[in-house]
């Protein structure tokens, strides 16, 4: 499992800024705490496009996918409390 934190310790490195504040400090502190089910979610989203991962971790949209959308939200949460 280590080899699948550091993968999406390295995939949370994005080109667009606002995504970096967001998901380099989750990264650091939650990915760890993450079921494998999470995280395998988890890099499924940093497979996304930049300006996809924005649209509904930065701007709202939601995301048809039950899984993402709930792992979404945790991103969400997170950020909205440091």
């Amino acid at each position: 499992m280590n080899s699948i934190l550091e993968e999406a310790k390295f995939r949370s490195r994005r080109g667009l800024n606002e995504l970096d504040l967001v998901l380099e400090p989750f990264a650091k502190i939650e990915l760890e705490s993450l079921e494998q089910a999470e995280l395998e979610s988890y890099l499924e989203l940093m497979s996304w496009e930049d300006n996809d991962l924005a649209d509904v971790i930065l701007y709202g949209k939601s995301c048809e996918n039950l899984d993402l959308q709930r792992l979404i939200s945790k991103i969400i949460n997170f950020f909205s409390e440091i």
